[in-house]
């Protein structure tokens, strides 16, 4: 679901994850909280704006260790690996060689998370970041992105947690910055607006309206915004390029908790405002092309203990 991880932050591949752990208080325990999320997501064949069609599917697996060390300060590591699968059709007159423009992304992740409680409820969270996203046959060194997000947020009342943030990013050959809202509002019993779950399809940025159907089933809809780049071999139709995708994707979720610590979650996505692009080594566009909607599912499986 990186796919849809859109925290509107790039996390690791494209964009970062928003961490709101909460440190230990009176009651809670200091031991080390671990999650873990996989995820499979299947975007199916769109049409590319001039000739030519494509699709991916994606998998992933991460976990993530929290610790409180103090009432007010909290420490965390987050590792994630991911591969992404593409399938091109009738792209001849993209390029002479005949070669398609990219096939396998894999991407491993790592993170660090710091969380720090203020005077009159406000939070600090720091998240440094570093992944490596390339073609299949890249190195690591060549296919670094690297930054950090930093948000904080105040505890406005018992129900609405509200705040600012930011992630300066260099990704692969390019410096981003970009802004961002948290927002964790519980509106009703049965309704709550906030970010999509960092280990989602929609990633931790973006927003997600839920309800409650019952305790244990919710329905979701959101949007996030996706933006990712890698390099690509070479091997490849534009060896040592850097290939991107950006898209919307649009989702409804369903979502089924087994018990307090594994949840599923069923996503069906539409990617909208799509584009893949490859720039080369002098900063040139050398492949650019807007795509139609995609249409996509994916499946999230959580567990806490």
């Amino acid at each position: 679901m990186r796919h849809l991880f859109l925290q509107f932050a790039l996390v690791l591949i494209g964009l970062p994850v928003i961490s709101q752990a909460q440190p230990s208080g009176p009651g809670q325990s200091d031991a080390i909280r671990a999650s873990v999320s996989i995820v499979g997501v299947n975007q199916l064949n769109t049409d590319l704006k001039a000739s030519g069609n494509f699709g991916w599917s994606n998998v992933s697996a991460s976990l993530g260790l929290i610790k409180p060390v103090s009432s007010s300060t909290t420490v965390g590591i987050s590792v994630r690996y991911e591969s992404e699968f593409w399938n091109w059709s009738n792209m001849q007159s993209y390029s002479a060689s005949g070669k398609n423009p990219w096939s396998t992304i894999n991407s491993p992740a790592l993170s660090m998370v710091y969380s720090h409680k203020l005077d009159s409820d406000w939070r600090l969270n720091l998240i440094p970041t570093v992944e490596s996203s390339g073609e299949q046959g890249t190195s690591a060194s060549n296919s670094l992105t690297y930054g950090s997000i930093v948000n904080a947020s105040k505890q406005l009342s018992p129900t609405l947690n509200l705040g600012l943030g930011t992630g300066v990013f260099r990704q692969i050959d390019t410096n981003r910055i970009f802004p961002f809202v948290v927002i964790d509002w519980k509106i009703t019993d049965r309704w709550n607006l906030n970010n999509p779950f960092p280990g989602g399809p929609a990633g931790g940025a973006g927003l997600e309206l839920t309800y409650a159907v019952t305790p244990s089933f919710k329905v979701s809809g959101g949007a996030a915004y996706r933006s990712y780049r890698f390099r690509l071999n070479d091997s490849s139709a534009y060896a040592g390029g850097v290939g991107e995708n950006r898209f919307v994707p649009v989702f409804a979720k369903f979502s089924y908790a087994f018990d307090r610590q594994t949840r599923l979650d069923l996503y069906t996505i539409a990617n909208v405002g799509g584009a893949v692009s490859v720039t080369d080594s002098s900063g040139n566009k050398v492949f650019n092309s807007n795509y139609k909607t995609a249409p996509a599912i994916a499946l999230n499986l959580v567990t806490r203990f």
